[in-house]
């Protein structure tokens, strides 16, 4: 009993030495054990000039991307980009070997983060700030980080893992957003019409759409491990209909949108719309 005791309170105090010596999380992209001392920042700032029309792609390797609508013509980029290693002296290192790579067109901007790998993990993170002209096609992709999308219009792609996708006042042609180990949630501020497309999709997350009223779409659903609702809209049934599987059309049918996910809900609803809700709900 004595020798378990002295195990007892020898594994307790280790415990304690090694949360004194290392930085403990929880964040977007779920638990994370830093044992780095050393820190260095800095800011990398861009703007591009870009044609109506025009194409941006951003590849982050991990960090938050929140996107919102530029006031002029140009595309405007801020990464805060953030070294951890086991001094500051290494971490300046580091953060000097990140390669910020640029392919710049009148017609497009594609940046790309690449960053250094030690022991198989990547020490650097790159949060950032975009703003883009009306118009502009978006392309975004992230790593452990949330995408944010505010006010945008156009067509939009938008891709994570290990984070989620969020839209708020969104006006969409097109609208392309995924994520793994998180979830989708969109709020259109104009009605979808004619041949648009929203597609979305979670891999362990739920997904839900928010859309006016008025909106004309036909709507297909389906969750593996989940249930679907519908709040405040008026979808007219069509084809298969289940628990896990359900079509439908508003107002007549219109712009395609998909909504899937597994291991997640399915929520579909009226964009400030009330608390009525169809009888096909979450167990």
């Amino acid at each position: 009993m004595l020798r378990r005791r002295l195990l007892h309170i020898g594994f307790s105090l280790a415990v304690v030495v090694a949360a004194a010596a290392c930085d403990v999380q929880v964040g977007e992209g779920g638990f994370s054990l830093d044992l780095a001392t050393g820190r260095a920042q800095d800011t990398w700032t861009r703007s591009y000039p870009l044609a109506q029309g025009g194409r941006l792609e951003l590849i982050n390797v991990n960090g938050r991307i929140d996107a919102e609508p530029a006031s002029g013509s140009e595309v405007e980029l801020v990464g805060q980009r953030t070294a951890k290693a086991g001094s500051d002296d290494a971490a300046r290192d580091l953060l000097g070997k990140v390669e910020m790579r640029e392919e710049v067109g009148e017609r497009g901007v594609r940046v790309e983060v690449r960053a250094p790998r030690t022991f198989g993990v990547s020490n650097v993170e790159v949060r950032w700030t975009v703003k883009v002209p009306k118009g502009t096609v978006v392309d975004l992709r992230t790593v452990n980080g949330r995408v944010a999308l505010a006010g945008l219009e156009g067509e939009i792609h938008a891709k994570t893992v290990n984070g989620g996708v969020e839209g708020k006042r969104l006006s969409v042609t097109t609208l392309d957003a995924s994520t793994v180990n998180g979830g989708v949630e969109i709020d259109l501020a104009t009605a979808l019409a004619g041949e648009g497309q929203v597609a979305l999709e979670a891999v362990n997350g739920g997904v839900s759409l928010a859309l006016p009223g008025d909106s004309r779409a036909s709507v297909t659903a389906r969750v593996t491990n989940g249930g679907i609702r519908t709040t405040d809209v008026e979808l007219q049934l069509t084809g298969e209909q289940s628990r896990r599987r359900l079509e439908g059309t508003l107002n007549g049918g219109g712009a395609r949108v998909t909504l899937q996910t597994t291991n997640g809900g399915v929520r579909l609803s009226k964009s400030a719309g009330s608390t009525v809700e169809s009888a096909t709900d979450e167990k």
